[in-house]
């Protein structure tokens, strides 16, 4: 059974000079069933500043070809509640029992299941932010620009550097760690009547962002490239695969583990001391979210006739495509099935079949980049074409407006990093984003 109540006071205040000078101040005051009873309740302020530079007379005398300009601050705080209720008291459960005395009378046994932190609080983040917004050319172009800083603290985990896991021993989550994140936001576009009979709107954005461990109870690693703090939150270890043996050669000439063969994966000696093993692991970032979004819309409209087309797409986000072993007598993906190494097609892209028995492989085969895609893509989104029928044809008919429209979503990926499924579901196993037409009116009365 879950318990859980929330409760929020939220004021705001708001100000305005000439329309030049703004300014709004947000509290939030909110309280959770999580915490203990007489630290329940967080504070969390927030400030946005303004200013409409392009209303002061200098700007209109010397900068009159940007006909807008707003310059705006801001400054935020928030917190979270994650994880269960009641952290900060220990819990025990209770067992099936078991016979105790000559009576053989069932005794209930009952376990801690948990200790307690009786100072558990709310995981907290502090957001800075600058921009601007424009317009320019008698409003025919617009850009847009914010660029943003947050540090996100108290954030609940184990101390895994004080007690590990080999111990035994589990101690409560803690409010310890520390992650930054940073980025941009982009957006500009057109916006004009090229003729009478013609209009165009363009429009894109981008946005960039990136985190950061700050801080985590971690444990001191043998290598220091694999200690997590200052890699992105998410970064997963694993070998570098670096490409496959062809022969007997090549196998020879680079570090392995013991039973490697022709058709292996070749795995990086990150090192460089001519032994494979778990030192050589190395961090990859990019694995828990990508770090670029971007999109584009057009507008185009002639006469009666009007096209919409989003693009939308993502940069570099690597997802790892196993789950569980797989190979001869298991489930296999279908490009796993074809090209693959064997002694007649040593230039196969994927490595040699492998099977649980097979000592190489039962290593790596689940920790290493051979398995990792890139899911970068854009995709043309949607694309409605509409067609608004002519007004002094409605009247004869007592309709006031009518149009018709053929849309369609998830049409087709201009560009895929990789060409094995979709990358915007970044499932092999999940269906692909549904492709759909539809064929409809609007009619007014």
């Amino acid at each position: 059974m879950n318990i859980y109540a929330r409760s929020s006071w939220i004021g705001r205040l708001n100000y305005n000079f000439q329309g030049k000078y703004l300014a709004e101040f947000i509290f939030r005051r909110d309280g959770s069933l999580k915490f203990p009873p007489k630290s329940r309740w967080g504070n969390f302020p927030g400030l946005l500043l303004g200013w409409r530079a392009s209303e002061e007379p200098f700007w209109q005398a010397n900068l009159a070809a940007i006909n807008y300009f707003k310059l705006k601050l801001s400054y935020g705080e928030m917190g979270m509640d994650p994880g269960a209720a009641f952290q900060y008291i220990n819990k025990y459960t209770l067992g099936t029992g078991m016979t105790i005395g000559s009576d053989r009378e069932v005794k209930t046994k009952i376990s801690q299941a948990s200790l307690a932190n009786p100072n558990i609080t709310w995981e907290k983040q502090k957001t800075y932010n600058i921009g601007f917004e424009s317009e320019f050319l008698d409003n025919a172009f617009f850009f847009n620009a914010d660029v943003f800083y947050n540090r996100r603290s108290d954030i609940l985990t184990s101390r895994n550097a004080s007690v590990p896991d080999y111990s035994g021993l589990a101690l409560p989550d803690e409010n310890i760690a520390i992650v930054d994140n940073k980025g941009f936001e982009l957006e500009g576009g057109y916006n004009s009547s090229v003729s009478k009979e013609w209009m165009i709107t363009v429009s894109g954005n981008i946005g960039w962002s990136k985190n950061e461990v700050v801080f985590m109870d971690e444990p001191e690693r043998a290598v220091p490239w694999q200690r997590r703090t200052g890699h992105a939150y998410g970064a997963d270890l694993v070998y570098n695969a670096i490409g496959i043996f062809r022969t007997e050669a090549d196998v020879a000439g680079y570090p392995h583990w013991n039973g490697a063969k022709p058709g292996d994966v070749i795995f990086e000696d990150y090192n460089g001391d001519g032994v494979i093993n778990s030192e050589d692991r190395i961090l990859l970032d990019k694995t828990d979210f990508p770090t670029t979004f971007y999109g584009v819309k057009l507008d185009l409209n002639y006469k009666n006739w009007g096209l919409s087309i989003l693009v939308q797409g993502q940069g570099d986000y690597y997802v790892s495509s196993i789950s569980g072993n797989r190979g001869i007598g298991q489930n296999v993906y279908s490009w796993m099935a074809t090209d693959y190494w064997t002694p007649e097609t040593t230039q196969a892209t994927n490595a040699r079949p492998f099977h649980r028995g097979d000592q190489y492989w039962s290593y790596i085969s689940n920790s290493s980049t051979y398995w990792y895609d890139n899911m970068a893509y854009a995709r043309l989104k949607n694309a409605v074409l509409r067609y608004k029928f002519p007004d002094t044809w409605m009247d004869q008919v007592g309709i006031a407006g009518a149009s018709l429209f053929l849309s369609g979503n998830n049409l087709f990926l201009i560009y895929s990093k990789q060409k094995n499924y979709d990358p915007e579901i970044a499932d092999p196993e999940s269906y692909p984003a549904m492709k759909t037409f539809a064929l409809g009116a609007y009619i007014t009365f």
